[in-house]
């Protein structure tokens, strides 16, 4: 079972950049975000950020309260699809190739493949963020990938 503990070492092991550097949300930031949003943030996707508040680490880069960089920037992210907002749905993560994670009400978390249907959720399918994440940076990890 994925808990905060193993992905913060995961998230601290990631590669990356060298230039990129990766520190958790201040409470101003989650608050801000929340503002951005226009709802309050799950409690699972909070404490991640307060581990990693949108990086470029995993396959695609993980998203937060980054209006500094766009590409980590989940409200720029979540703009991209407004079906998505409808759905109540936040874009957590990029797979790297325009596809997303994304977190759904009830706490899991469904990838969706943007070219073929980007309001539907496919497989792989989550039973909660903190395993998404775990999947994500320990097969990246795993592979290498840059």
């Amino acid at each position: 079972m994925a808990t905060p503990s193993r992905v913060g070492a995961l998230v601290q092991g990631a590669v990356r950049a060298p230039d990129e550097t990766v520190r958790g949300a201040t409470p101003a930031e989650l608050v801000a975000l929340e503002a951005r949003l226009g709802r309050p943030l799950p409690a699972e996707l909070a404490a991640f950020l307060s581990v990693c508040n949108g990086a470029r680490i995993g396959p695609g880069g993980f998203f937060g309260q980054r209006p500094d960089a766009p590409s980590c920037d989940l409200p720029t992210v979540a703009a991209l699809w407004p079906g998505w907002a409808q759905q109540m749905w936040l874009p957590v993560a990029g797979d790297g190739c325009g596809n997303y994670y994304l977190l759904t009400t009830e706490g899991d978390v469904g990838f969706v493949d943007t070219m073929e249907d980007p309001a539907s959720l496919r497989d792989p399918r989550f039973p909660d963020l903190f395993t998404c994440v775990e999947w994500l940076l320990a097969n990246d990890q795993a592979d290498g990938a840059p």
